[in-house]
């Protein structure tokens, strides 16, 4: 029987391990903390944070923080107390790993926001075994079996060809970091020209050192010369340098795309930077843990289906996804197609 490092679920977000000795994920300030990734539900303004370059360079980006920071590449161990701490790519987004845990009697691994395949701009995760899984479960309903990735990417691409021909903006949505980088690589480097929102272009050098091209690609900005593709965050959407390119032709990127009935969009698109159902069972499999602990998401769920498998599987307090008739949070702001307003300095200097 082994003995994993002690995990605390901290209400107020993140878990403690060891009683302190390391945080992972938390929101609140601690003196050491271990960050998966760059996203703002990820971060907090710990003394020292112990991440890989990508996300310590997004962090310091997004936040100024000047914490001591404590870089690790992908199999690079990092030692506190008895504890030996090691990240593994986790495909989410550039730079998130899933974090390893081993002290003297066991180990546990955690593994934020992960995706089993690749994407554009991300290798695929690379679990390794451990004996208590703490996972995330986003999308942990059978439901949330998504299409082929690539195909959705072919179909994404043929809708800006198609709009662009006729005259018309693609218009493409997707947050500030992750997803806007993610399309932005996929059209240009299918010769699609595009304008990309200062949100997600300003993040664009860190991929770029990272070896991810975005061949053609410009900054948004005011009065444009040429018609092309836009993408920008669901937020920016109505600015004048969107709505100044109309007509538009609005496509919404996401693994809610099933639940996106209420949007009003010219095309959604289920492409999703996190695992869906089959591959959460997936990681499961590969770390083979003798005990599951399920967050974020369908929780309740998806260890419920873990426990008719077989496995040690519980639901951690307080987690949940969209209800029925629940539109997710970043596209509860779109009910309407955005339509341009007409503006006497369109196509001026």
């Amino acid at each position: 029987m082994t003995t994993p490092p002690r995990v605390h679920f901290d209400p107020a977000g993140g878990i403690e391990v060891e009683r302190g000795l390391l945080w992972l994920d938390a929101k609140q300030p601690k003196a050491l903390g271990v960050i998966t990734h760059a996203h703002g539900d990820h971060v907090g303004r710990h003394r020292r944070i112990v991440c890989t370059p990508a996300t310590a360079a997004f962090v310091r980006k997004r936040t100024g923080h000047k914490a001591e920071y404590v870089e690790r590449e992908f199999g690079e161990p990092f030692v506190v107390g008895d504890l030996t701490v090691t990240l593994h790519r986790a495909g989410h987004i550039l730079g998130a790993a899933m974090v390893k845990v081993c002290g003297p009697g066991g180990s546990v691994l955690y593994s934020g926001d992960f995706k089993m395949t690749a994407g554009v701009t991300t290798l695929p995760a690379e679990p390794p075994r451990a004996d208590h899984l703490v996972m995330e479960a986003t999308f942990g309903l059978p439901e949330y079996r998504f299409p082929d990735d690539d195909g959705t990417r072919a179909a994404l691409i043929t809708f800006a060809q198609q709009a662009l021909r006729a005259d018309e903006t693609p218009v493409f949505l997707g947050y500030a970091l992750g997803k806007g980088q993610e399309i932005a690589a996929l059209l240009s480097q299918a010769g699609v020209p595009c304008a990309v929102h200062p949100a997600i272009w300003n993040l664009c050098p860190t991929y770029r050192a990272h070896g991810v091209k975005f061949p053609g690609a410009v900054t948004l900005k005011r009065n444009p010369r040429d018609r092309c593709a836009v993408v920008v965050t669901p937020r920016l959407l109505r600015t004048p340098e969107v709505q100044q390119r109309g007509p538009l032709k609005l496509a919404v990127i996401s693994g809610w795309a099933g639940r996106l009935d209420k949007v009003k969009a010219d095309a959604v698109f289920g492409l999703s930077d996190h695992a869906d159902y089959d591959q959460l069972v997936t990681l499961v499999e590969r770390v083979a843990p003798q005990r599951i602990d399920v967050l974020h998401g369908y929780a309740d769920e998806f260890a419920a289906d873990l426990r008719m498998r077989g496995y040690d599987a519980h639901a951690v307090a307080g987690h949940r996804g969209p209800r029925p008739g629940e539109t997710p949070g970043m596209f509860r702001g779109l009910r309407s197609k955005p339509q341009p307003k007409p503006d006497p300095q369109d196509g001026v200097e």
